[in-house]
């Protein structure tokens, strides 16, 4: 999650919300939250807006035919937006996209086209070889330049581009049907020969003149002469000349016409040098090993009419052709979404607005009970009932009731979150947990008659078994019908920094050195993380940052039609087994209607379906999440003192520093909890002023009598987006729909117009309905212009804290399940297993390392569930396969009496069985580590398809054991866990008589003292709120501190705080409020002599 929205500052915000004046010329920040339904972190990319640069005036007209943007991924150095600017500029009277493969890139290009009013022409080069573009520095070819010739032609293209990837098997290798391609055309496409790679001007190459015209009179006997043009390119080669001749010397053989094209890889000539750079890096070489590799690319950018008929002089005539032929298969992408399909199980005479309602009126009784004894519950309903059928949108909640109730029978954990909380019909229908009745939440957040598009319902599956789910709906639709939402991965200062680097031929050690020094880079040239880099390389990484890579899987986006999604975008195989996406992003299937449904995997979720299932198989005691007791004391207190390492939500150092601040009391504490924190805003003496009221401090005060219903629950502070649209309700007399429209406009950077409008209708409404005038006014404004990107869902906030409750009660009665479930569930959470298993040795669980005759694949629990057990899937080379194979054969032959026995039964390579021995885990058989090691290479070929003793070595010597450290070093390299110590402890005696300060003595020590502390760093953080200042959470054996570093002290102690894995800090403890922060001033290096590995600015 990335946090970039709201004020430049936390100070400016907290001026604001206290109700003073905003400082003079200082503006709150571009907004960067999207105004949408997703939580106020998620960044939807904002409409396209045009640069003001004046357009040339060309005398000759042209088109560009063949360009290719960053979309053809590592063979295109400009976004489809700059093509089109650089189009528009250059007079071009239209522009073709036509990308490797794909239409990854149309929306954009198509949105950037409709602002500058240029014509679009879509189309797509093949690669008809089957080859993966990566494989190879050059793959062989041969490629087929597709334009589509209006809709239909790109629809028929969609359909061909589907086919072949799908048909591949893989990603990334397309596998054509020439002749289907052939059938396909249907006179609505058009074919140019193409580049150096296209049938023609490799046959020309290869077998001259007469070869070429055999490829051209095959390409016209298949598409036709009239939809076949020979293309002519330029790009400074000294056989350009002769070969345009040779080409167009065939033309009036076959009747065809010629059309000059630039073939571009990048808009503008100053790409040039990055474009040769990504062709590098596709090619996994250097650009001088790629030399002789890379095609001449010097001429390869946009040019204009004038420049094209100087080039082409010899023939002007396909100057205009291609001019002409650009008009004529330009079209504007205005497609047609596709509907979501009929729902499938709507039963017989009944329709699907009267069946969700029958459904809505089974879940109403069973949540609200008789309609006599909740009027208003039922009176909501039928309204929301009423705006649904009216928006046609039954069929959305059908398909979201049928994927929670697939989870709920198949016993997987999942919720509906964000403002799908705030509708009581989403609540009925079991999508949500939330009662929006109970808790006055607007269903106008997630819904009003105004919307220009379906809902957004976010269900959160536990990530183990979310797979079941997203198989569920490619079955129930078919793949044809059903996609995943593809996420653009772009480069960002690591990647760029390495990748260019790889470019210009630096070695792994100085690629890999280079980029760990980046740490949040926004592409300043003069950046202190740039220092020793040579400018080369930052010039190539500056220029492609933030430009696409590749195409990975949103986290859990998915679309559903009513056709073959194939019509509207192109489908392919993801890297993932089974798994089929879209060539969009999400903000692309948003901008052409694609309705979503959003599946994300929370690992929290499987955490406690493992707690729920140890629990019960090991202390016998079910546990009913819905049941357990909201108010119990004692959760809240351990919450109050930080106790929180595991705890969903409020683990990080942000919130454990606010947790003491806060003193959560009641559940509603933790839903402000959850919507509080953004990282950066609690530093020295800057609390919330929510923290001060709620703590007594500070006086509860309205601006207006008008906003106490709406904030009366926040102490007068505004909290939430739903605050937001009430005080737009109650002050100003908007409507609930009138008021969603503000809180959209004030998340959008492209709502000037609109919000200058709503404002002055905001001005005015409080004038009239209250009197509100003058200072008054501007006051309550600005809390809504400030909050509106910086407040969260409280929807969202509900969902939420029932985990946080949920996680903080497994954690106080059961935390031997907690941390096995934590393990279990991993990756996911913000602490490694390293610091869980040490905060679970902290709060008295007992950890054993893994064992081949009691372990499982994965961690669970001993002695009557008060012990943990760590898995044999954790250890090094053994994995959940091969750790369940052992299991199994455990299970089935019996206890394994000896190595031998194990490695008879079970096939284990030498590394696995060493590793095995490394981690302890062949301690059952009476062996010690190094004992095991040395029998681990002679055991290993005793393998289940050989005669007993064969290769098995009859006598281990003895061996003196491993000490401590040895055994701890051990246990880390194994399985990253040491189960019984922490590293720290081993340099304990040397760190007191430096007077160094252990973690759990640093609240006993004076507020303001100068300490010295010593610990692992366990991560390193910089949020964007937090103008330049770093945190970082130190660990040593009795818990963890956070250090927070000035900008200063960063840059002075750099290289030293950005790579040490474990660190000795001077600095200045505050610790007044409860939560214990390290201001440091000084830093040195500690030598751990177990290895300790940190998680840095995530």
């Amino acid at each position: 999650m990335r946090w970039f929205n709201g004020p430049p500052s936390w100070g400016e915000m907290e001026r604001v919300l206290n109700g003073k004046p905003r400082r003079p010329g200082l503006s709150l920040g571009e907004p960067h939250a999207d105004g949408g339904d997703s939580p106020a972190w998620s960044r939807r990319r904002e409409p396209y807006e045009p640069i003001g640069d004046r357009p040339l005036r060309s005398t000759v007209p042209y088109a560009e035919l063949h360009a290719h943007s960053a979309y053809s991924f590592l063979d295109g150095a400009s976004t489809p937006e700059e093509l089109v600017e650089e189009a528009s500029r250059l007079d071009l009277r239209a522009i073709a996209l036509t990308d490797h493969d794909g239409l990854y890139g149309v929306v954009r290009f198509a949105e950037a086209a409709k602002e500058l009013d240029m014509r679009t022409v879509f189309g797509a080069e093949l690669s008809l070889d089957n080859t993966a573009r990566t494989e190879v520095p050059d793959p062989p070819g041969p490629h087929l330049l597709v334009l589509a010739r209006g809709p239909e032609g790109y629809r028929r293209l969609s359909r061909q581009l589907s086919a072949a990837h799908l048909a591949g098997g893989e990603k990334g290798k397309p596998r054509y049907d020439y002749d289907s391609l052939t059938e396909a055309a249907g006179g609505h496409w058009h074919i140019l020969t193409g580049c150096r790679k296209g049938h023609v001007r490799q046959a020309l190459s290869q077998g001259g003149p007469d070869a070429a015209a055999a490829a051209l009179a095959d390409l016209v006997d298949r598409f036709g002469s009239d939809r076949v043009s020979i293309e002519l390119s330029h790009h400074g080669d000294p056989f350009d000349d002769e070969r345009n001749a040779a080409l167009a010397a065939l033309a009036p053989r076959f009747g065809v016409g010629i059309v000059a094209t630039t073939g571009a890889h990048f808009a503008e000539p100053s790409r040039g040098r990055l474009a040769m750079a990504m062709g590098a890096i596709r090619a996994r070489q250097s650009l001088d090993e790629a030399a002789g590799w890379l095609a001449p690319l010097g001429g390869a950018h946009l040019r204009s009419g004038d420049e094209m008929a100087r080039l082409f002089a010899q023939h002007p005539e396909a100057v205009s052709a291609a001019a002409d032929l650009g008009e004529q298969c330009a079209f504007g992408l205005a497609l047609i979404a596709p509907q979501l399909p009929p729902y499938p199980d709507v039963p017989s005479g009944q329709s699907e607005d009267s069946w969700l309602r029958e459904l809505v009126m089974i879940g109403a009784a069973r949540r609200y009970g008789p309609r006599a004894g909740a009027s208003e519950a039922y009176a909501q309903l039928e309204r929301e009932l009423e705006i649904i059928a009216a928006l046609k949108f039954p069929g959305y909640f059908l398909v979201v009731h049928d994927i929670t109730r697939f989870c709920r029978d198949n016993k997987i954990l999942c919720q509906g979150r964000g403002s799908a909380a705030n509708s009581a019909v989403c609540y009925a229908l079991g999508v949500t947990a939330v009662d929006p009745i109970a808790n006055e939440l607007l269903f106008e957040r997630f819904l009003s008659p105004a919307r220009d598009g379906p809902p957004d319902i976010d269900i959160d599956i536990e990530s183990d078994l979310r797979e079941k789910a997203i198989q569920y709906v490619y079955d129930r639709y078919g793949r044809d019908y059903a996609a995943q939402v593809a996420n653009v991965i772009t480069y960002r200062g690591k990647s760029a920094v390495r990748d260019m680097a790889r470019a210009l031929g630096f070695s792994q050690g100085q690629q890999d050195a280079w980029s760990k020094q980046i740490s949040h880079w926004h592409s300043e040239a003069d950046s202190a993380d740039l220092e020793g880099i040579p400018e080369p390389v930052v010039d190539l990484a500056v220029q492609i940052k933030n430009l696409p890579r590749h195409m990975g899987i949103h986290s859990g986006g998915m679309v559903i039609c009513d056709r073959p999604i194939a019509d509207v975008c192109p489908v392919e195989w993801a890297r993932m087994e089974n798994r089929s996406v879209l060539q969009w992003d999400k903000d692309d299937c948003a901008a052409i209607g694609l309705v979503k449904f959003d599946m994300l995997g929370l690992g929290m979720l499987s955490a406690l379906h493992y707690c729920i299932d140890l629990v019960a198989e090991h202390k016998g005691i079910e546990v009913d999440l819905a049941r357990l007791d909201l108010s119990e004391p004692a959760v809240y207190e351990m919450l109050q003192k930080a106790d929180s390492v595991g705890v969903f939500q409020v683990e990080s150092r942000a919130q454990m520093a606010t947790l003491p601040r806060l003193k959560p009391r009641v559940f509603y504490d933790l839903v402000v909890e959850v919507a509080l924190i953004r990282p950066g805003p609690i530093q020295g003496g800057s609390v919330h002023p929510y923290i001060k009221r709620r703590n007594g401090l500070e006086e509860v005060t309205y601006d207006h009598p008008s906003m106490e219903p709406a904030l009366r629950k926040t102490l007068g502070v505004p909290l939430f987006q739903e605050q937001l649209m009430q005080l737009a309700v109650d002050c100003a007399g908007f409507s609930a729909a009138e008021a969603d429209q503000l809180r959209r406009a004030m998340g959008s950077k492209r709502s000037t117009e609109k919000m200058r409008r709503l404002r002055d209708r905001f001005y005015a409404g409080m004038a009239q309905r209250h009197g509100i005038t003058g200072e008054v006014a501007d006051r309550i404004y600005d809390k809504l212009e400030a909050f509106a990107n910086f407040g969260f869902p409280e929807s969202h906030s509900l969902s939420f804290a029932s985990l946080v409750y949920y996680s903080s009660w497994f954690k106080l009665h059961h935390p031997a399940a907690f941390c096995a479930a934590l393990l279990r569930a991993q990756p996911m959470g913000f602490y490694s297993p390293q610091s869980l298993v040490a905060d679970a040795r902290r709060h008295g669980v007992t950890v054993h390392g893994p064992d081949v005759n009691a372990s499982l694949a994965h961690p669970t629990l001993e002695n009557s569930g008060m012990e943990v057990r760590l898995g044999l899937g954790a250890v090094r080379h053994i994995g959940d396969e091969l750790a369940q194979r052992i299991v199994e054969e455990r299970a089935t032959g019996g206890p394994f009496a000896s190595l031998l026995d194990l490695t008879g039964r079970v096939q284990l390579s030498v590394p696995q069985t060493e590793a095995l021995a490394t981690a302890g885990a062949l301690g059952c058989f009476a062996v010690t580590r190094r004992e095991g090691l040395w029998a681990a290479g002679a055991a290993a070929s005793q393998r289940p398809d050989r005669l007993p003793g064969v290769g098995s070595s009859s006598h281990v010597p003895a061996l003196p054991g491993m000490t401590e450290v040895e055994l701890a070093a051990s246990d880390v390299w194994a399985t990253g866990i040491s189960p019984d110590s922490y590293p720290t402890q081993f340099l304990r005696e040397d760190l007191d008589a430096m007077g160094v300060v252990t973690a759990d003595r640093l609240l006993d020590v004076p507020d303001g003292s100068r300490v010295l502390i010593a610990g692992a760093v366990t991560h390193r953080q910089r949020p964007a709120t937090a103008q330049g200042v770093t945190f970082m959470n130190i660990e040593d054996e009795t818990g963890m501190v956070n250090v927070l570093c000035t900008p200063g002290v960063w840059n002075r102690h750099r290289k030293l705080a950005q790579t040490a894995s474990a660190l000795l800090i001077r600095g200045q403890v505050q610790n007044a409020t409860g939560a214990v922060t390290v201001m440091a001033e000084r830093m040195g290096r500690i030598t751990l002599t177990v290895s300790s590995r940190s998680r840095d600015f995530r």
